[in-house]
């Protein structure tokens, strides 16, 4: 063997023992859920909806009747102090009421959330037929999850999303990621409509379920939107 070869196979054992880095678009795996997860499951849940905080006080503080109210709390004060110092303090006052009974309804969602179907999660989702509890793994690491329950035999509902607070630029692709997973669950147990709906959010999303055409793509769905 000349001395060539024995450095172009120095050369490739030195390059095939580089460490590949891991992206999202290849190395982010769906599966169903482990007992082992509990505590991460627990640990994003509380991460992402202690988020949801501030901008869901922030969307009350704007919104038309609350306006209203601190207009008429202003009106009321400068009528009987005649203080404009004596309304701002009012306003303030039902500011923080509104902070306070937030913080409160989110503490109570959060309590009787790990105390709820979280607390067993393979009996409340991966004990029922039509039910499923999905994770997000990246790296060897959750990432995120959803989980569909069942409200109807023909209506699914996603009633759990949590993705890590850590991919900011990057969650949104995790959430599709599991949102096309769960459709695929639906479709495969028969639902025709997905509801979405998530704590701090007014709206709710319907998806319909439909089959694509089956010689272009025989395992994906098509998912119409309705507002």
């Amino acid at each position: 063997m000349t001395d060539s070869e024995c450095e172009c196979q120095s050369t490739v054992k030195q390059t095939s023992t580089v460490p590949r880095i891991p992206t999202l678009d290849t190395d982010l795996r769906v599966r169903r859920f482990q007992r082992g997860d509990t505590r991460r499951i627990h640990n994003l849940f509380l991460e992402e909806t202690r988020c949801l905080l501030w901008p869901m006080f922030a969307q009350t503080i704007r919104s038309p009747p609350v306006v209203l109210l601190h207009l008429f709390t202003m009106a009321v004060g400068v009528t009987l102090a005649r203080s404009c110092i004596f309304a701002l303090f009012g306003v303030i006052l039902a500011a923080c009421a509104i902070f306070v009974y937030i913080y409160r309804w989110f503490y109570q969602y959060l309590s009787s959330s790990l105390k709820g179907d979280l607390a067993n999660i393979s009996q409340y989702y991966l004990s029922k037929a039509k039910c499923n509890f999905l994770v997000a793994e990246f790296d060897g690491s959750i990432v995120g999850f959803i989980a569909v329950d069942q409200k109807s035999e023909t209506v699914a509902a996603v009633t759990r999303m949590s993705v890590d607070t850590c991919f900011r630029g990057k969650r949104k692709y995790i959430a599709t990621r599991l949102l096309q997973e769960a459709f695929k669950f639906c479709q495969q147990c028969g639902y025709t409509e997905l509801v979405v709906e998530f704590p701090g959010n007014s709206k709710t999303t319907i998806h319909r379920l439909r089959r694509c055409d089956v010689k272009q793509t025989r395992q994906e769905f098509c998912v119409a939107r309705q507002g």
